[in-house]
């Protein structure tokens, strides 16, 4: 009889192992801590413009834009120019142009392009045509801006009933600021046709 309960109790204590090792097997866990670092997405935007207090006929303002990757991920890049005239005082909103950006069929600002060779116009965006790598910059498209000295701003002159005077009706761009507002952009080279659709 005691040779039954020896054997018992053994078998119990087998199974209490057997049992115990599965519901420690079930009951086990372990956390594994996965870090993943972004790679930097900066993009330094280089400007060369200073504004002029006193623009006049035939003045050639200098005004660059290059754009540089400081990531670790290759970029495109594209930026688009909005151009508009306001007067002083003037109500209307936002970039509406208060003045024609022509006159007499010529441009009052001329846009001098550089690196155009660089650069494609997709609508009103000029896209860069290379890959920016880290630390690689585009060209420059602009150079400059001139306030077109060929353009006559004497439209007419009124005279007199008796014709010994006359009042010039003279430029109507005087005291006005001309704007050129630049949007520029940059994304992961490989999103470039999701983003930009070219």
């Amino acid at each position: 009889m005691r040779k039954k309960r020896i054997i018992a109790v053994i078998g119990l204590a087998a199974l209490t192992a057997l049992v115990g090792g599965t519901v420690a097997y079930l009951n086990d866990s372990n956390s594994f801590e996965n870090n993943f670092k972004l790679a930097s997405s900066e993009v330094e935007y280089t400007e060369t413009f200073e504004s002029p207090r006193n623009w006049k006929s035939c003045d050639t303002t200098p005004k660059t834009l290059v754009i540089t990757n400081k990531s670790d991920t290759p970029v495109a890049a594209r930026f688009k120019m909005e151009e508009y005239w306001k007067v002083n005082g003037s109500t209307s909103a936002g970039k509406t142009s208060d003045l024609s950006l022509t006159h007499q069929n010529q441009r009052v600002a001329i846009i001098n392009f550089q690196n155009q060779n660089d650069w494609e116009q997709k609508g009103d965006w000029w896209v860069y045509k290379g890959t920016l790598n880290k630390d690689q910059s585009t060209s420059s498209l602009l150079a400059s801006v001139t306030y077109n000295c060929s353009i006559n701003f004497v439209d007419d002159v009124t005279y007199s009933a008796d014709g010994k005077t006359g009042i010039t009706n003279t430029n109507t761009y005087d005291n006005a600021k001309y704007h050129l507002d630049i949007t520029a952009q940059t994304v992961p080279a490989t999103q470039k046709e999701a983003a930009w659709g070219n």
